[in-house]
């Protein structure tokens, strides 16, 4: 291979700025993906939707949200909105309960949330839901085995609780000090959450056998390490990517663009008479009215190829308006899969250079996931070859060939993620190994072959790893701290899988999500 089909290892993506519309996403740190440009069309907006997002305000501002809810829907609800069974008792919201006091908490929680305000309000409900649930199981599981509330464990609880006091200690003088209402609600909380704490307190403290977490630990300890190259698309020969992109030149075409998206048309075209008129200019238009990730950089894109745009337009033959139109004018509005969009030219249209490192990416990228084929036939071959060459050694290989080796640590075979072990999500820096090991078949070829042992290609998404099983390793570290912590890496998973069991029960009927369209929403799903 030559110098000049390296691509420095970086995928063809990295250098890619493709746009999608249609919807919000956010990054690891929570930062809004800028590849988003509009979010999906609702429902027509009804008087009880907007009430429903009044709800939301209320529960950031003041989380005091039952009056609220009870000045909107109670009356039709005799104060108790009910969202599903579980036995014969209802999971119901009325002021004061249970599921009234998991709204308040996760309002708390969502306060300062920053996005969309019907998921923050569907998230805060659900949650409460799902916590409500379980309580409501745990306590008739807790009522069936006699578990009651004794006097003096109330009163213990009480006191241990923190709720009176003072510099880490209880003290009779705040206690003195509460009005009588707020003892009575602490009471009464403590007291309907004692038999659920000591359910799920038992579940979570059953000792496993020894055995058990020997075999546990034998097995975690035990793993192997693993080095591997990636056959991608960036591994494509520059001059077959330029002579690609020469038979295909439209496609490639870049130019700079500003964008405002839009949930209707009606919104659409209201905003572009108010551009062409001159009554907005497309900035301020975009910082006032724009629904996508654009709005605060007042619709600035950035440059992007032609063929990224594409999938934007719901007929994809509109979209050679941009390839035509003249640096600032304005297209639109046009009909995308989720939205309606006006656009303005930056810059006019131009063609790529074709040799150009970004361009050469952008075109490897574009292959391999809309002609994959094309690049398939030359990376299969290239994987293969080097698969023969390495089984002598596979580090000389990989350097004749100016090919990147990545290393993977120690990793225990652990084909069904178990919490109590570690996998190649942790191990594996680059994460290619571990989409092709997410397969039984794969993960159980890399831990049955010797140590030493260079594995034919193995087809992933896009591209070919070649892999070597590197050596057997054993972690006595991580055996010792699985035996020590077993009972309560145990405990856990107990207190997840009775969880679990309990929303698969028959027992159990939930409407949640019909209930918080029609309620809440004041939508017909």
């Amino acid at each position: 291979m030559s110098s000049n089909d390296d691509t420095n290892g970086k995928k063809p993506e990295d250098e890619t700025k493709v746009v999608e519309f249609g919807k919000v996403t956010k990054n690891s740190t929570g930062a809004k993906d800028k590849k988003a440009l509009a979010v999906k069309p609702k429902k027509k907006v009804s008087l009880s939707w907007v009430l429903g997002m009044i709800i939301l305000l209320l529960i950031a501002v003041s989380f005091v949200l039952a009056p609220a809810i009870e000045a909107f829907v109670g009356g039709r609800n005799s104060n108790s909105i009910v969202f599903g069974k579980y036995g014969k008792e209802d999971i119901s919201y009325s002021y004061g309960n249970y599921f009234y006091d998991q709204v308040q908490n996760y309002a708390t929680q969502y306060k300062t949330t920053d996005g969309n305000t019907t998921q923050t309000l569907y998230q805060i409900w659900k949650s409460a839901f799902d916590s409500t649930v379980i309580f409501t199981a745990i306590n008739q599981l807790a009522d069936d085995a006699g578990i009651i509330a004794a006097e003096d464990v109330v009163n213990r609880a009480i006191i241990e609780s923190g709720a009176y006091d003072k510099d880490g200690k209880f003290d009779i003088e705040s206690y003195q000090n509460t009005t009588a209402e707020r003892k009575a609600s602490i009471e009464s909380s403590i007291r309907r959450s004692l038999p659920y704490q000591i359910v799920v307190d038992d579940i979570g403290t059953a000792l496993s056998s020894s055995a058990e977490a020997n075999y546990v630990a034998a097995m975690a300890g035990k793993g192997r390490t693993f080095k591997y190259v990636d056959f991608n698309a960036s591994l494509y020969p520059d001059q077959k990517a330029s002579e690609y992109a020469l038979l295909n030149k439209q496609l490639f075409y870049s130019m700079d663009l500003s964008i405002i998206s839009l949930e209707t048309e009606e919104e659409a075209t209201s905003v572009a008479n108010a551009i062409a008129s001159g009554e907005k200019s497309f900035e301020d238009a975009a910082v006032t009215s724009s629904k996508d990730s654009y709005a605060t950089e007042q619709g600035k894109v950035g440059k992007v190829f032609y063929y990224s745009l594409t999938s934007n337009f719901k007929n994809a033959d509109e979209a050679t308006q941009l390839l035509t139109a003249q640096a600032g004018d304005v297209i639109g509005p046009v009909e995308g899969p989720n939205a309606w969009s006006i656009y303005r030219l930056d810059s006019a249209p131009s063609e790529a250079d074709y040799a150009d490192p970004a361009t050469l990416s952008a075109v490897k990228a574009y292959l391999a996931y809309n002609d994959n084929a094309i690049v398939d036939e030359y990376l299969s071959g290239l994987a293969t070859q080097f698969a023969l060459d390495a089984k002598d050694d596979f580090e000389a290989a990989a350097e004749k060939a100016n090919l990147q080796v990545v290393d993977v640590a120690a990793t225990p075979l652990n084909l069904s993620s178990s919490t109590y072990m570690n996998n190649f999500s942790y191990t594996d820096p680059n994460g290619v190994l571990a989409a092709v090991a997410a397969e039984e078949a794969q993960a159980k070829l890399l831990y049955t072959q010797p140590a030493g042992t260079v594995l034919d290609p193995i087809k992933g998404n896009a591209s070919y790893v070649v892999a070597m099983v590197d050596e057997e390793t054993t972690d006595e570290g991580m055996s010792s701290y699985i035996t020590m912590f077993y009972n309560y890496l145990s405990g856990s998973q107990n207190q997840q899988d009775f969880s679990q069991s309990l929303y698969t029960s028959d027992k159990f009927t939930d409407n949640f999500l019909g209930t918080f369209f029609s309620v809440i929403l004041g939508e017909t799903m």
